[in-house]
């Protein structure tokens, strides 16, 4: 769902409306504006993004974070012709805050329609398509920028136009969002209701209930591990693996596509399994991974990244609709502590990379 941070530095040359776009893999300790940014917007603007759906309701407030998305996507013209790297910066920002609302709300709404038993099966099976998304976006962005030839010294009109050409894409989507039947619901009433249905006793969540609360802290713990790790990635297939980056860059969008498998596979599971017992499987297989990617030191251990990634999976949705669990009423403002939980990829990478910068990389992850 996030971005592999595969460490992108920009350096801006003297000649005329021209961007240098360097796949060199430096340390992410150097520069980490850009990832800093983009994940810190979540911390920043969950809670907001929550009190704005709990005032204006869910349509109006898909509709607030698609044009958050617009404003940012715009952004980047101006800054690529001034050649601004504080303005792609705060263009990222601004695009992440639309997305953090469209996490708060969009996480919500489909964990809180339809039953609670299966509230971790939908949200598995939506965020599937973000895994798709992060399997084809490398190779769509790399026609968009570079023509699919791999050249770094492009002119900027191909960058100022891919970006105009997203946000008016956006636009078209929160066009349709505005003539969309999107019925607002009452937590409140439809646990009542699904309770009275089934015989349970459910009795509603506070905001300080130990389930909300470690959810927030494992959703933090968990995405500043899955950032890291597609961070790392190249650093490893290079220094462990001694692979080209070419091969690394391929080995990590099979590990994006087994990623995306590993969800939709865990929405399949989640019909016969609960979602407490799937996800202690998936982070047993997780813990058993790297417990093997830090003992044995070769070159061929890259490749169990790959099946890492296969077991992080189910863990974002499933830690999501676990850790909101009966809140009712308090559902809004706990999925936003929760959402706030994916500001750990602004944390946990650039702790990785300073001990990437002081030890080798058999230690990495």
């Amino acid at each position: 769902m996030y971005w592999g941070f595969v460490r992108i530095s920009i350096r801006f040359t003297q000649r005329e409306n021209e961007l240098i776009w360097h796949y060199h893999y430096v340390a992410t300790t150097e520069t980490t504006y850009m990832q800093v940014a983009y994940f810190g917007a979540y911390f920043i603007m969950s809670i907001p993004a929550s009190f704005i759906s709990k005032r204006f309701g869910y349509k109006k407030t898909i509709i607030f974070g698609l044009g958050l998305y617009v404003i940012g996507a715009l952004s980047f013209y101006p800054s690529a012709t001034n050649l601004s790297y504080g303005g792609f910066v705060g263009s990222l920002f601004v695009i992440a805050c639309g997305l953090a609302t469209l996490e708060n709300c969009a996480n919500t709404y489909i964990t809180i329609i339809g039953s609670r038993k299966h509230a971790s099966l939908r949200i598995n099976a939506a965020q599937g398509f973000n895994g798709l998304a992060s399997t084809i976006a490398p190779i769509v962005a790399s026609y968009a920028f570079f023509g699919g030839n791999g050249d770094t010294g492009k002119s900027l009109e191909s960058v100022k136009w891919t970006y105009v050409g997203v946000a008016s894409g956006v636009f078209a989507i929160g066009v349709l969002f505005c003539f969309a039947n999107i019925p607002e619901v009452d937590e409140e009433t439809l646990m009542a209701a699904e309770a009275e249905e089934t015989g349970e006793v459910v009795r509603r969540a506070s905001i300080f209930s130990p389930h909300l609360l470690l959810g927030a802290f494992t959703q933090f713990m968990y995405t500043g591990a899955q950032v890291a790790l597609a961070s790392m990635f190249m650093f490893y297939s290079s220094e462990v693996g001694h692979m080209p980056d070419s091969r690394g860059s391929i080995l990590l969008s099979v590990g994006q596509a087994s990623f995306t498998v590993g969800r939709f596979l865990g929405a399949i599971l989640l019909k016969m399994f609960r979602p407490d017992y799937l996800m202690a499987v998936y982070a047993a297989g997780a813990i058993i991974t790297n417990i093997f990617v830090i003992a044995i030191k070769t070159p061929e251990t890259t490749y169990a990244l790959i099946i890492l990634l296969f077991f992080e999976s189910v863990m974002f949705p499933t830690i999501f609709a676990l850790g909101t669990k009966d809140l009712g009423r308090n559902h809004k403002r706990g999925s936003a502590l929760i959402i706030m939980g994916v500001s750990g990829g602004a944390v946990l990478p650039p702790i990785q990379a300073v001990i990437h910068d002081h030890s080798n990389g058999h230690h990495n992850n």
